[in-house]
């Protein structure tokens, strides 16, 4: 649950796909009440109505949601009315040019004759588990890897501090999976351990507002994202960023349910059994939420898609034959060892 159908006469000519999608994502919202692996959702034409006085103009859209038994009157009261305005929305230009009628009924299930099955939870998890299709990290965007370019921020080539994030790509080159021996090449004796929160999206997000950015995203993984040492952010550095195995992900899912506050994580990397670095997610310049709604604002995700929150510029160093550990609480664990190329 929920299900969700949405009548329409056949006198309007609506994208449906967009309102489906409109109306369910306001109906699943963080997803704490009403799983995205339990929504069904689906736009039924109406060819044979009467409303009103009967003039063809007239048109209706009319929207049943039928939920899981046992939710409370200000649970089903306030999914009212989200998804009631998220219809209105949707539907304002429509109603704005023509005799419009919008309404919206809530149903709960009966609490014993009421049969399902599915495996769609065990789908959502496996795409969500898979390899990424993209995998983007969001450069300084912690307090301290800002702080470190001091008054350089100011001067050529950045003129000013950045207004929106700063991307970079990790390509599907670069993945490496926890336990997996990573080669430094020849040219790069060493390599920068950068601890980062990896935020692994479980459906396609798009223009999402920050209210509604949790509610696209699957779970988290502990990520490393390795780079030669460099000093650009601003131009990409590609030969520093992006050789082979420098995106070891980690293989455990936290779901989102189970991480109710993405924005204060500890994190620790280990190098050889010793602490080399702790840092949060409670340093993140745009929050979890903010930064999926920022970055959204102009690239699409898709489920199991992994964006990166960002870690700090003076992450630690390690070398060939070393091995290091991230671990973030609440999240899992990462560890990998380094190895010299032949």
């Amino acid at each position: 649950m929920p299900h969700i159908w949405i009548e329409y006469s056949a006198n309007l000519d609506l994208d449906t796909r967009a309102l489906m999608r409109a109306v369910q994502d306001a109906a699943v919202g963080d997803g704490s009440l009403y799983p995205l692996a339990g929504a069904r959702t689906r736009a039924v034409r109406v060819d044979d109505y009467l409303i009103a006085d009967g003039h063809p103009d007239n048109a209706f859209v009319h929207v049943l949601l039928r939920i899981g038994h046992g939710r409370s009157a200000a649970q089903q009261a306030a999914l009212g009315e989200r998804t009631f305005q998220a219809l209105r929305d949707a539907l304002a230009q429509e109603m704005a040019r023509r005799p419009l009628g919008l309404s919206l009924q809530v149903e709960q299930a009966d609490p014993v004759l009421n049969y399902k099955h599915s495996n769609y939870r065990d789908y959502l998890a496996a795409r969500a588990a898979a390899l990424p299709r993209t995998v983007a990290g969001a450069a300084l965007n912690t307090r301290q890897a800002l702080a470190a370019l001091a008054e350089a921020v100011n001067a050529p080539p950045y003129q000013a501090a950045p207004r929106a994030p700063v991307l970079y790509i990790k390509p599907a080159n670069t993945y490496a999976a926890d336990g997996d021996a990573i080669t430094l090449p020849a040219d790069v004796p060493e390599v920068r351990i950068g601890a980062t929160l990896g935020i692994v999206f479980g459906r396609r997000a798009s223009r999402v507002s920050e209210a509604e950015a949790l509610s696209h995203v699957a779970g988290y993984r502990v990520v490393a994202d390795l780079s030669a040492p460099h000093d650009s952010y601003f131009r990409p550095a590609l030969k520093q960023q992006c050789r082979d195995g420098f995106c070891p992900i980690g293989r455990e899912l936290a779901p989102v349910a189970a991480v109710p506050e993405p924005d204060a994580l500890a994190i620790e990397t280990w190098i050889d059994g010793a602490l080399a670095q702790r840092a949060s997610t409670a340093d993140l310049v745009r929050p979890v939420a903010r930064l999926i709604a920022d970055v959204t604002a102009f690239m699409r995700f898709e489920p199991g898609d992994i964006l990166l929150a960002g870690g700090r510029a003076d992450a630690p160093l390690a070398r060939a034959g070393q091995r290091y550990e991230i671990r973030i609480a609440g999240v899992g664990t990462l560890g990998n060892t380094l190895i010299a190329s032949a």
